[in-house]
């Protein structure tokens, strides 16, 4: 490691940490925070010295960028990054209020002391938070820090404990569910900017703004204009779709030269004659640059570009600013990692609850046969969200799959969601749920879910309200899993309006009312708008017009 490098060659420097090492493969730079108590007062050769180390140990071809910081910290300062350090690393413990953390700093010893609940302190024993802390603090000060976990009989405890238990432990695991997904390109040729040597991402996989990102594709919608704003900026705007068949919008700023000879007299200071020949030079620049958008950027090209990614103005999507762009070779995808059409062998997370439903009718076991519903399986899907229509802002908080198997309700799964906002949710929505948004945390993320999910609705026809903006929010988490939710999907009150139309109940109902059909068939509706609530009680009036059949 760097670090010991450091050390084996400055052993009066025993205090020297290395803060925070950061590699940007899309640029290949490395970016370096070294920390000390005296660390503004190193000389600049030593510095010199140190930072030689640390290039000296960098990998061929990249570059590094070191800083220097002091290693001293008061009760504040150290509390903001003890703080900002378990949002970003351990968010299942986020909502820890900053009061119930006490910071102690005397000389080079640093306390820390937790005040919760006995939840959270058993919580923090299974995953062994404290242990990682202290691993996690001695790489990044030179300060002795010692963490205490104190019972605070203040705290009113959450509920259902050994279930938290299991989340926290699959919370501090998230890491292993991300995906790293690449594809491979070839003949790489620059066109803007640098030569692209990184692998590229799949376009389904970019669910955040990221300061550097790599992405390949077929170019389509291209239209270019000149900036209203600056007669010298030419903006060419396209969509990149790549073989997974996810697409980002790409904006691309062309830069002209100034050609004015006036203008590059006064900015240069040369005289007329050397200011007409860089004029000259300069509209040959700018020509060649225009001729290479109309020329190498066309609809059907493929290309490898990098930039920033941030979300475009409305913030409804991801858009990227192109800094390089390179036509290339891109491998079919099936050269790549293919998509998993078959669910997992095992529930992971969520795992179902059977449902063993008699219904007596008489001696003679009555078959559902006639009814419309018989022939094939149904999962009644519901969920709460705050939103559905933007796939990536919206975000869902509780998830209900109700199956029906042959007019029969045998299981279901639920689970409430953490959306991952920090934003407030609809507080009356919430308390109809049951739930409250501080204790959303303790549930397990969408991308948890997904593999269960997909395992428990395979090969069902869906049923329900709104499904297609539903599965383009569970299909935006899961095809980076190779998982494509591709069910049937049936309109709620249309299957409920054909099974009344096909039973023996003769009355006329507005199907879309949740209320209004479980009280026709004698079925109790403990909610209309919880998910739990609603899918079980609309699968269970299906069960009931599937045993009225004709």
């Amino acid at each position: 490691m760097i670090i010991d490098k450091l050390h084996q060659q400055f052993n009066d420097l025993c205090d020297l940490r290395m803060r925070e090492i950061r590699v940007d493969r899309q640029v290949r730079k490395v970016f370096c925070t070294l920390s000390h108590p005296q660390a503004q007062g190193f000389d600049v050769n030593l510095r010199t010295q140190i930072i030689n180390i640390v290039k000296s140990d960098l990998p061929k071809g990249y570059t590094c960028s070191v800083k220097f910081v002091d290693d001293e910290f008061t009760d504040l300062s150290f509390r903001r990054i003890l703080i900002e350090l378990i949002k970003n690393r351990y968010p299942i413990y986020a909502n820890i209020p900053k009061t119930k953390i006490d910071v102690g700093v005397a000389g080079r010893y640093i306390t820390v002391v937790f005040n919760v609940n006995e939840v959270v302190k058993r919580n923090f024993e299974v995953s062994e938070f404290c242990e990682k802390l202290s691993e996690y603090f001695a790489e990044y000060t030179c300060y002795q820090v010692e963490f205490v976990v104190r019972l605070d009989t203040s705290s009113s405890p959450a509920t259902n404990v050994e279930e938290q238990e299991k989340l926290v432990q699959f919370a501090i695991n998230r890491e292993l569910l991300k995906p790293s997904r690449y594809f491979s390109i070839s003949n790489v040729d620059v066109v803007f900017g640098k030569q692209i040597t990184a692998s590229p991402m799949y376009i389904a996989d970019v669910r955040r703004p990221m300061d550097a990102c790599v992405v390949c594709g077929t170019i389509s919608n291209k239209t270019t204009r000149v900036a209203k704003s600056n007669p010298m900026l030419n903006v060419c705007s396209f969509t990149l779709t790549d073989g997974t068949g996810h697409s980002m919008s790409c904006i691309l700023f062309l830069r002209l030269q100034i050609t004015d000879v006036s203008t590059i007299m006064s900015e240069t200071g040369k005289g007329e004659a050397e200011a007409k020949t860089l004029s000259e030079k300069r509209i040959l620049a700018n020509d060649k640059k225009l001729k290479l958008v109309a020329t190498f950027l066309t609809n059907g090209d493929s290309v490898v570009v990098r930039g920033k990614v941030a979300y475009n103005r409305d913030g409804s999507s991801l858009e990227m600013c192109v800094y390089d762009l390179c036509k290339c070779k891109i491998e079919a995808i099936s050269t790549q990692r293919e998509y998993i059409n078959e669910p997992a062998s095992q529930y992971l997370i969520v795992r179902p609850e059977d449902f063993t439903e008699y219904r007596q009718i008489n001696f003679v076991d009555d078959s559902t046969e006639k009814s419309v519903i018989s022939e094939q399986d149904f999962v009644v899907l519901h969920v709460n969200a705050t939103g559905l229509g933007k796939v990536i802002e919206d975000k869902l908080y509780a998830i209900s799959a109700v199956k029906v198997a042959h007019g029969h309700v045998t299981e279901r799964l639920f689970t409430y969601i953490n959306p991952e906002r920090n934003d407030e949710l609809d507080v009356k929505l919430l308390e109809a749920c049951g739930i409250t948004q501080n204790k959303l945390i303790f549930y397990p993320t969408l991308t948890e879910i997904i593999s269960d999910l997909y395992k428990f609705t395979y090969g069902c026809t869906l049923v329900g309200v709104n499904l297609g903006q539903i599965l383009d929010i569970l299909n935006y988490y899961a095809s980076p899993f190779g998982y494509l939710f591709k069910n049937k999907t049936v309109v709620q009150s249309d299957l409920l309006g054909e099974l009344f139309e096909n039973s023996i109940l003769e009355v006329s109902i507005n199907t879309s009312k949740i209320d209004d059909v479980a009280k026709k068939c004698r079925v109790e509706c403990p909610s209309t708008v919880f998910c739990a609530d609603t899918a079980l009680t609309v699968a269970r009036c299906m069960s009931y017009l599937s045993y009225n059949a004709k």
